[in-house]
């Protein structure tokens, strides 16, 4: 049988073990992220690849977009909420951007760029307009949904969100004519962002960096109070709930760290429906409601 010690040290070395995983787990995020801050430098000529700022000024898509960012979801029935009224739970399934093409200018110069259409490209919005397009309409769609939710195969829906207004614009730029051309990059292809890309990228790496030294950190911390003399003392002992506290909290914290540095195209959007009234059985109806 193991003794006290040998114990002690091999459940610190399989705090550290996890602790290190979650660690370069979040560096590779790190260095996702930084391959694409690369790419994204602003482009002062009008030749090249790189980052430039325009308005849209006509899209070839519904309603004048110029992009979209669309997410295919399964919608299932899920258990009432307390008040009794109905669920549907929806998780994601394929998410894909597509650039209709279309004309924007150029901020500064004013500029036309002509836009190629391409049928798959990183297109980047916040979660907001997502999340509404994605809203429920009604008690009446919520109904017509919770039928197919019920059965096995569950209710398919496309949520999706269109770029227009101004935005940021990555790849080849070349002239064409009068104006400007903006195709696919090699490497990069093309992305359409509503929001300045280079800003969230910093903002999300400076998250993951401030993670990895905290992961680190506490875990120090927590393996330097779990030895402190003497050993399996009241403070040691303190110490090793402390370790046992953060092993179970860590994995999933990297988890959630993933999530929120994730690129916005492959963000996970989910969501739920609630019926804003519960659906009453018809028991539970007086007597001269009830229906035959």
């Amino acid at each position: 049988m193991l003794s006290n010690e040998l114990m002690g040290l091999l459940a610190l070395a399989i705090l550290w073990v996890n602790t290190l995983l979650v660690a370069a787990a979040a560096w590779k995020e790190i260095a996702a992220l930084a391959v694409w801050r690369q790419r994204l430098v602003a482009l002062a000529g009008d030749e090249g690849v790189g980052l430039v700022r325009a308005r849209v000024t006509a899209g070839s898509g519904p309603g004048g977009a110029l992009a979209v960012h669309r997410i295919e979801q399964l919608g299932r029935a899920a258990t009432g909420d307390d008040n009794g009224r109905r669920v549907i739970l929806f998780a994601d399934r394929i998410a894909a951007g597509e650039v209709f093409g279309g004309t924007a200018a150029r901020e500064g110069s004013g500029a036309e760029i002509t836009v190629d259409a391409v049928a798959s490209a990183e297109v980047w919005l916040p979660p907001p307009p997502l999340t509404a397009s994605g809203a429920c309409a009604s008690d009446e769609a919520f109904d017509q949904a919770f039928v197919q939710a019920k059965k096995a195969r569950g209710f398919a829906r496309a949520v999706e969100a269109a770029a227009t207004g101004e935005v940021f614009l990555f790849g080849h730029l070349r002239p064409l004519g009068k104006g400007l051309a903006l195709g696919p990059a090699k490497p990069g292809g093309l992305l359409v962002a509503t929001f300045d890309p280079r800003a969230w990228i910093a903002r999300k790496i400076g998250l993951a960096t401030l993670f990895i030294l905290g992961d680190l950190a506490l875990a120090a911390g927590c393996t330097a109070w779990a030895l402190w003399p003497p050993r399996f003392g009241l403070v040691s002992t303190l110490g090793g709930a402390a370790c046992l506290g953060f092993f179970l909290v860590v994995q999933p914290a990297g988890t959630a760290l993933r999530n929120a540095v994730r690129l916005p195209s492959r963000a996970d959007l989910r969501g739920r429906w609630v019926r804003s009234a519960p659906i009453l059985e018809p028991s539970a109806l007086p007597r001269a409601e009830r229906t035959e």
